[in-house]
């Protein structure tokens, strides 16, 4: 399963084109469009060159998410607003480069799989979006919905929920968890590890 989430979440994140003023759907429809052809056009090199397949995901993956709210929400108001400037900053960076490591390899798995996207209904706050999709893939259909917010006229996306399990909870248990025994400076230095 985790092999699937992060397969997933890759497919999903590595995209070229800035969307601006489209609708969250449209956003990661056409996201899910320009990853198969990029991978399509550097599998290979993705394959070979850890060095280029990183660059890649700073430069086009990483922006997609909003990493600062992903941190907040992970670490939970109480934490965060304990930690000194410097330890969000640093903390931030580290979520950022486990977030990499993790799912950067995962982009090579991608062989042409569908993605259906339900039709986006506006919420309470239109700068909020929840948008439901089902990933057809070998094996079975997975659920994959997604929380965005619009930043800038930008919509970006901060938590991901395959087949009902939300990313940002279970990072959420286990930060926390390390927090409390072992302190923040100890949870960053594991991200980077």
């Amino acid at each position: 399963m985790i092999k699937k989430i992060s397969f997933l979440l890759a497919f999903f994140l590595l995209s070229d084109v800035v969307y601006s003023s489209t609708g969250p759907d449209v956003f990661l429809k056409e996201s899910v469009e320009e990853i198969s052809q990029l991978v399509t056009k550097y599998k290979d090199r993705f394959e070979s060159d850890e060095e280029f397949l990183r660059s890649k995901m700073n430069s086009t993956v990483m922006p997609k998410l909003d990493i600062k709210l992903m941190s907040k929400i992970i670490l939970g108001k109480k934490i965060w607003t304990n930690l000194s400037e410097n330890q969000k900053g640093n903390f931030v960076e580290a979520f950022k480069y486990r977030m990499t490591s993790t799912y950067m390899k995962s982009i090579t798995a991608f062989d042409g799989e569908k993605v259906i996207f339900l039709p986006y209904e506006p919420g309470k706050r239109n700068n909020i979006a929840y948008v439901k999709s089902k990933y057809l893939i070998p094996g079975g259909d997975i659920a994959v919905d997604y929380r965005l917010i619009k930043k800038s006229n930008t919509w970006k996306v901060y938590d991901i929920i395959f087949d009902g399990i939300s990313l940002m909870k279970n990072y959420r248990a286990d930060f926390r968890e390390h927090v409390s025994q072992n302190g923040i400076d100890s949870l960053i230095s594991s991200l980077k590890e």
